[in-house]
């Protein structure tokens, strides 16, 4: 907290700075801050207090941080603004729409530049045609596989088909079996007496 003496010699250096300006005719600006933060300020009728502290700058010759600040940033605007005119008259340059300002080693140059250029274009483009044509060769291979593996598929199944037929029809021994003959047959032996007795010999 402030005592009583600070803010009488506070008000005493204000009424000062005021009878300066009226009596003298000067050009006056004061700031105070005091402890407590809070600021007071005079300045004469005849003058601002920016008027004020650009005068204090030129005449003490004292930089404050925003000019510098400002000072920068247009430097580096300029900076990048001289480099971007630059790369436009490069750009027109390599494209010939500006070859006005060249000599004739620059056009030599430049010459050289276009070709190498040529070159690597001319390079990407191989590889570009080499990585389609494997995607092709690819592609290509996956195609035939799938056709392969369908056509391995269906003989599979077919001969699976043909197994299952085989095992559901009866033997073909079982087919070509004959029949036995019955020994109790009456008939069967009576057969036999007939034919012996037509086979025995006359006396």
């Amino acid at each position: 907290m402030e005592s009583g003496s600070a803010t009488k010699r506070r008000g005493w250096l204000l009424m000062k700075a005021r009878e300066l300006a009226l009596r003298n005719d000067d050009q006056v600006g004061l700031i105070i801050f005091s402890s407590s933060g809070q600021m007071f300020k005079y300045c004469s009728p005849n003058s601002s207090m920016l008027q004020n502290i650009d005068r204090f700058k030129k005449a003490s010759g004292t930089q404050i941080q925003e000019d510098d600040d400002k000072q920068q940033i247009y430097r580096e605007m300029t900076r990048m603004k001289n480099e971007n005119d630059k790369l436009q008259a490069t750009i027109r340059q390599l494209t010939g729409e500006d070859l006005t300002t060249l000599t004739k080693t620059d056009l030599k140059n430049l010459q050289k530049q276009l070709e190498v250029s040529l070159d690597r274009v001319r390079s990407r483009e191989i590889e570009l045609l080499q990585e389609e044509l494997r995607e092709v060769r690819r592609q290509w291979r996956c195609i035939l596989e799938a056709k392969f593996s369908r056509a391995r598929g269906k003989e599979t199944e077919k001969t699976e088909q043909s197994r299952d037929l085989l095992q559901l029809s009866p033997p073909f021994s079982n087919r070509l079996q004959p029949t036995q003959p019955n020994l109790q047959d009456p008939n069967l032996h009576h057969h036999s007496c007939s034919s012996g007795n037509l086979k025995k010999p006359k006396t």
